[in-house]
């Protein structure tokens, strides 16, 4: 096999080391640090990135040497923290200097199909599992996948990508049978943000086409278009009311006995689903630490306080201020927004968005790889 379709397999492998890691396996932990550690040694062979190498190895190194024989963390949970720390800034750096051999919207393409078929085929033969405890009262479907806010903003992430990638190539039906399928997911996922990434990415979709879609038309047509989406609009606010994700919604609602739904307190319970709380909590924890767990953080294997579940304040609260400011550096000077395309500008923010509204998008490698793809 010829070497420039090593990585492209490693990433069509993904939705099935995830599916692995749902049942219970250590393969994909495996296979994804093998690959951690090639792209690594690749860079130090190349002699490429070797300066922000160097600062994150150390940073490391100190961070491990310190959970393990300081703050007694076990080895192994130690290890995994690293791991996630490392994975997206090294796999940025690596991708920032990968000549492609293929299309990566193909490779999207791939991998969307392959998330949304597993999904979808999980459900129709009924071999996966259900997203909540019976006792929890809320309703939704994970599928063949560990995490559900994983998956979701998987395929957020994908999503405009492959349907835009279609529009172009003057295929639309392919983009709407995309666009339907992760539909569908959505509502049997019962999860805010996957039905809100379908409902953007469709609009983002009819936006790119409003001057055929609306103002190249005459004004007779143009009104009929109007009260067209006035009607939808009106008719999918009642529909969505019949969703797994309101009735979640509402549960959530009921629990915290939320009565005003304009308020910090709605945004905070049912929206956040109590992370703004989770935030006050570990920002407290961390203020009662000594220098150098500020300075290396708390770590992610501190059963102490909950995450937040808000990906920037866990990489500060869980790595300390010096992986905050490493990670978050490491980022801002390898992203190249200037060179990015529109849409690749649209899924990136997109799932920042995501990682800064339900998580596990930055640190957890089954979703930072694709983050670094773009």
């Amino acid at each position: 096999m010829k070497k420039e379709y090593f990585v492209p397999l490693f990433l069509i492998l993904n939705p099935f080391l995830d599916v692995l890691s749902f049942l219970g396996t250590s393969i994909s932990i495996l296979v994804r640090g093998i690959f951690l550690v090639s792209i690594l040694g690749i860079l130090i062979l190349q002699k490429k990135e070797l300066k922000w190498m160097g600062i994150l190895l150390l940073y490391s190194m100190i961070s491990f040497c310190l959970q393990v024989f300081y703050f007694k963390f076990g080895i192994m949970t130690s290890i995994s923290s690293i791991f996630k720390f490392l994975y997206l800034p090294i796999s940025l750096l690596y991708f920032s200097t990968y000549e492609w051999k293929i299309e990566k919207n193909q490779i999207f393409t791939i991998l969307l199909a392959l998330y949304l078929g597993i999904y979808l085929l999980s459900y129709v033969l009924q071999i996966g599992a259900d997203a909540y405890l019976v006792t929890d009262g809320k309703s939704g479907y994970k599928g063949l996948f560990s995490s559900i806010n994983e998956f979701s903003a998987i395929v957020v992430g994908l999503l405009p990508l492959v349907t835009v990638y279609f529009q172009k190539k003057k295929k639309v039906w392919i983009s709407i049978l995309f666009l339907f399928a992760a539909g569908i997911c959505s509502l049997l996922i019962g999860t805010k943000i996957l039905m809100g990434g379908v409902i953007f990415t469709t609009l983002y979709l009819l936006w790119q086409k409003r001057e055929v879609l609306f103002f190249q038309r005459k004004k007779i047509e143009q009104i009929g278009i109007v009260v067209g989406c006035m009607l939808l609009l009106g008719s999918g606010g009642f529909l969505f009311t019949k969703t797994r994700t309101y009735h979640n919604m509402m549960i959530q609602q009921e629990f915290f006995q939320v009565k005003n739904v304009f308020s910090m307190d709605f945004v905070n319970r049912v929206i956040y689903n109590d992370r703004l709380t989770f935030l006050q909590e570990n920002y407290r924890y961390y203020q009662t630490k000594t220098i150098d767990q500020k300075l290396f953080g708390i770590g992610l294997a501190n059963t102490e306080i909950k995450m937040v579940e808000i990906d920037p304040f866990d990489i500060l609260f869980r790595y300390g201020i010096l992986g905050f400011v490493l990670f978050a550096g490491c980022l801002v000077q390898k992203i190249t927004w200037k060179k990015l395309d529109q849409t690749s500008k649209v899924s990136l923010l997109l799932l920042l968005f995501v990682s800064c509204t339900s998580g596990h998008v930055l640190f957890y490698p089954a979703v930072s790889i694709y983050f670094a793809l773009l």
